[in-house]
């Protein structure tokens, strides 16, 4: 590996638990009227693949902030957020409710002030995620590191 390159952060065994346990039950549950058990922390995303036509819906963490809710996930291990460098619409299952909403990455000054607040939500979880400490992109060495992760903010219609 580069001294450059970005460490996985998920291990293979990690990501299989969430893909066959932990994303399935919390697709159930979200959708459910116990959707209180999670939906304080975990929202699903569901949208239609612009190339492939095929719907995908999965958990994520969120934290509320920027006129909507935000989702943090590591570029180099996952794909989704690439879905929403443009805005795009989607469905929410927020809190119990079904809502329309578009969802955008964002970046700059703007992307940095949302990951300082999801990592304010998510602590223990931001740690894992190796997110850079409140504060830390705007500090020398932080913008890279803040890089690392896309920034996804759903707003909804």
């Amino acid at each position: 590996m580069s001294p450059t390159a970005v460490p996985n952060r998920v291990s293979d065994a990690q990501r299989t638990l969430e893909q066959r346990f932990a994303n399935p039950f919390l697709r159930r549950v979200l959708r459910s009227p116990l959707h209180r058990l999670a939906s304080r922390w975990f929202a699903l995303v569901s949208y239609v693949g612009p190339k492939s036509g095929r719907r995908y819906t999965f958990p994520v963490a969120y934290a509320v902030a920027g006129g909507g809710i935000v989702a943090v996930t590591p570029k180099a291990e996952s794909n989704w957020w690439k879905n929403f460098r443009r805005p795009m619409a989607c469905r929410l299952w927020y809190r119990g409710q079904r809502r329309e909403a578009t969802g955008e990455v964002v970046t700059g000054e703007f992307a940095a002030d949302l990951l300082d607040r999801y990592a304010a939500a998510h602590g223990l979880l931001a740690r894992e995620l190796g997110i850079p400490e409140q504060g830390a992109g705007r500090v020398a060495g932080g913008e890279a590191a803040r890089d690392d992760f896309a920034v996804v903010l759903f707003r909804f219609d």
